[in-house]
């Protein structure tokens, strides 16, 4: 803590260089196992592990051999208070060095609530006092929660019923004898054990005798650098597995780590990070909010932390202010005049409702005890199996999905689903709120016994029909929050609990990608092809200055529009034309599921000649399968052998979008099956690459494991693969073109814009932004495909 002070003050002497400090950032060793912080320490090769804490440092100037010299003087300063230095030179090198720090809410994932998540300024040179303050309460809480663990153990080891399995080579279970001595060991081991943890816990402020005339110091001390371990693996786990080895005796040794995860889940520690620079101090107590013991101790911790705050001179409101936590803290003092100016301004009492003020005295109580009367902490611990929400687990794993989340908004400029100037609701961020508030929701009423209101399934499902599953809100997010895995799992939920809203036009497209019948297939085809675009097409035409606007200036999309908005919007964009009259393998006369086709060229084409396997997918095959045949010819053209798959599949994506996880999950793996099959039969053809021309086909199939399937082999874009093999279009320099890289953009290989150019030459526009098609979207919420789709056009009209 002392080379804080001194960073500081050096660099706040250079500001007459030029030279400032933007920001200084503390993290401990808590917050740096939270964040999975890759230590740069050469230290931690030779076995010393992660750093105690971390100061980030922002240096900036105009000049840059100025910053560089004062860098420079700032690790010697480290290295001179036994600590180590680093200077990130390259913006990708600042950029990694700071990543850890967007990242602090991920210690969130270590319980689901926080009793305390609060901020205190302690004055710079005090600093050191205050986290040898933390680190004491922290190992006094760790000591009380292995004993709480020694005595779990040992009322386990004193039951007259203990578990027992049947021995290695007899196949008998151990003699009375036997059992009766290993648990006496065992009692005696937890016995020692406990004597010396409770020796270091009442003495933790007492010098212990010195060793080889080395003065004594206090068990603190010896417990803070870890010279003292309290360690339930070494001193109790390790024993027990020597005593109790055997799969007689495997049984115990499980409830034992049973025991262990049970207590170690009520273990109360305290978390600090803070802007070093200006000492204010963020201490975070994570709990679980259904472990009342857990919750009792965090509030006591709580006290100590505002007193040990208090006590250095320090001050308990920082940036986050004053809440319900800290209420109790503040003196009437400090309190008067928020209270005056609640009064003033609110003298019905209105806001915050009894949640900010002190009760009077005369109203008896502690008065200055914080009410937290209309507080309100849900959790999934606190609903029985009577529960009518009987997908705990499903909608848990929503909750846990998304409650890492820093609010940073980063996900806000990919999300084609975030409008500004239409609605501010349905960027990532926001999505995450509002499923956060609508699961404590379901939770609150669930626990009061309401019943769950109608209104909020429907505002749960009006967020998940608001994305398009496009998988980019992942990249920007710090803490790697996929808001298109979380919509596919709050869609299944509603599918599950059946409050998923009939769609017809969903429900005739999943139909037609379900149907595997040739005379199905055939029969949808042409009842959506032939009449259903041809019809939708006339009553765009018809309707077309109806329509005009929606599409000059689409309204908002908050909840479901009505019937007829939903049918102007399904007619304000024309559905495509000229489409073939029936599908690719009708065409081409291979709709038996029972053979396998193979497409080869005779006279290009021997059984030693390279071998492709390619999965059409259902939209280049049954529909637009304009799309397969080229694909299917180009690869003629490349002179391989093309393998289809036998008869009409899908590869499950549309179903797992639209929430059917179940149907999604037998097709796979009914296809899984089937290809494997077919490698057995086609081993000869050593079929080394998969061929898709669908970017969603692509992403799901990398879970096929098709190096199972066909060892050795990969997942190739049928662009990249004529790329490889000199395929171009030697097309004119002068042409232009506009090219639209999907949200699911099946080149992986490199930057698509790259084999674009490679294919067609150097004048390729790339056109930014969702189509807004999105599978299903366009019939199931044309009025969220007509917002998408304006952007994309006006993004077409910049050029």
């Amino acid at each position: 803590m002392p080379s804080i002070v001194e960073i500081k003050d050096y660099l706040f002497s250079l500001a007459g260089e030029g030279v400032l400090l933007a920001g200084l950032e503390h993290l401990d060793d808590r917050y740096l196992k939270a964040v999975g912080y890759a230590t740069k320490s050469k230290r931690a090769l030779s076995g010393s592990g992660l750093p105690k804490m971390v100061l980030l440092g922002d240096i900036v100037g105009d000049d840059e051999n100025a910053v560089a010299r004062a860098a420079s003087e700032v690790v010697r300063i480290a290295n001179s208070r036994a600590g180590e230095g680093f200077t990130a030179v390259s913006a990708e090198a600042r950029k990694k060095f700071w990543s850890e720090r967007k990242r602090t809410a991920a210690i969130a994932k270590h319980t689901n609530a926080f009793k305390i998540n609060e901020d205190v300024v302690i004055p710079l040179p005090r600093m050191g006092e205050y986290t040898d303050g933390i680190e004491r309460i922290n190992v006094e809480l760790s000591l009380r929660n292995k004993l709480e663990l020694v005595d779990a153990l040992a009322a386990f080891f004193g039951r007259s019923n203990l578990p027992l399995g049947r021995s290695d080579d007899a196949g008998e279970l151990p003699g009375a004898e036997l059992l009766e001595d290993r648990v006496q060991q065992a009692l005696a081991l937890l016995a020692e054990v406990r004597a010396v943890w409770q020796h270091w816990l009442s003495q933790l402020d007492m010098v212990q005798p010195g060793e080889h005339g080395q003065p004594g110091e206090t068990c603190f001390a010896m417990l803070q650098d870890w010279r003292w371990r309290a360690s339930w693996k070494t001193q109790i786990l390790k024993p027990l597995q020597a005593l109790l080895a055997g799969d007689a005796f495997k049984p115990m040794l499980d409830e034992c780590h049973r025991i262990h995860q049970e207590v170690l889940r009520g273990r109360v520690w305290v978390a600090l990070h803070m802007h070093a620079g200006d000492g204010n101090v963020h201490t975070n107590i994570p709990v679980n909010s259904d472990h009342y013991a857990m919750l009792q101790t965090a509030h006591e911790a709580v006290a100590r932390v505002m007193a040990l705050a208090r006590r250095l001179g320090g001050v308990i409101s920082g940036e986050h202010g004053i809440g319900i936590t800290k209420l109790e803290f503040m003196t009437d003092a400090e309190l008067a005049p928020f209270a005056e100016y609640k009064r003033r301004i609110d003298p019905e009492g209105r806001f915050n409702k009894g949640k900010l003020l002190r009760r009077d005295g005369a109203s008896g109580g502690d008065v200055r005890a914080a009410d937290l009367s209309a507080a309100y902490t849900p959790s999934f611990g606190l609903m029985g199996h009577e529960s009518i929400i009987m997908q705990q687990s499903d909608i848990g794993a929503i909750s846990d999905s998304i409650k890492d989340c820093l609010r940073c908004g980063k996900c806000k400029p990919v999300c084609a689903t975030h409008v500004p100037r239409a609605n501010l609701l349905y960027s990532p961020r926001n999505k995450i709120l509002a499923t956060s508030l609508l699961i404590e929701a379901f939770l609150y009423e669930e626990q009061t016994r309401r019943g769950i209101s109608v209104q909020h399934w429907e505002d749960f499902e009006d967020v998940a029909d608001h994305c398009t599953v496009c998988h980019k809100c992942e990249s920007p997010c710090p803490v790697k929050i996929d808001f298109g895995d979380v919509t596919m799992n709050m869609r299944n939920l509603l599918r599950k609990m059946g409050k998923q809203s009939f769609r017809p036009g969903k429900a005739v497209a999943m139909t037609f990608l379900n149907a595997t019948n040739p005379q199905t297939i055939k029969l949808m085809r042409s009842a959506m092809v032939d009449v259903g675009f041809k019809a939708q097409r006339f009553v765009h035409g018809l309707l077309k200055p109806l329509a005009r606007a929606q599409t000059s200036a689409p309204p908002a999309t908050l909840g479901a529009a009505p019937l007829k908005e939903q049918v102007i919007h399904f007619i304000n964009k024309k559905m495509p034309g000229g489409l073939p009259k029936r599908s690719a393998r009708a065409l081409l006369d291979i709709e038996d599921k029972d053979y396998v086709p193979i497409i080869r060229n005779p006279q290009a084409t021997t059984a030693e000649t390279e071998a492709v396997f390619y999965f059409p997918g259902c939209g280049s095959e049954r529909l637009f399968s304009q799309v397969g045949l080229a694909t299917q010819a180009m690869l003629w053209h490349a002179g391989v052998q093309t393998v289809l798959p036998p008869g009409y599949l899908c590869c499950g994506y549309p179903q797992r979008g639209s929430g059917q996880f179940d149907k999604a999950e037998k097709m796979i793996t009914d296809n899984r099956v089937l290809f494997h099959r077919v490698a057995n039969t086609l081993n000869y053809l050593d079929i080394k690459t998969v061929v898709v021309s669908c970017g969603t086909c692509y992403d799901q199939l990398q879970d096929y494991k098709f190096e199972d399937i066909f060892p050795g082999c990969r997942i190739v874009d049928i662009h990249e693969y004529l790329l490889e093999k000199g395929i171009t279009l030697n097309a004119d320099n002068a042409a232009g073109y506009l090219y639209h890289d999907p949200c699911h953009s099946p080149m992986k290989l490199q930057e698509p814009m790259k084999t674009v150019k490679a294919l067609v030459g150097p004048n390729v526009l790339k056109n930014e932004r969702c189509c807004g098609e999105s599978g299903t979207l366009g019939v199931t919420r044309p009025d969220i495909s007509t917002q998408i789709r304006f952007r994309k056009e006006e993004e077409l009209k910049k050029g």
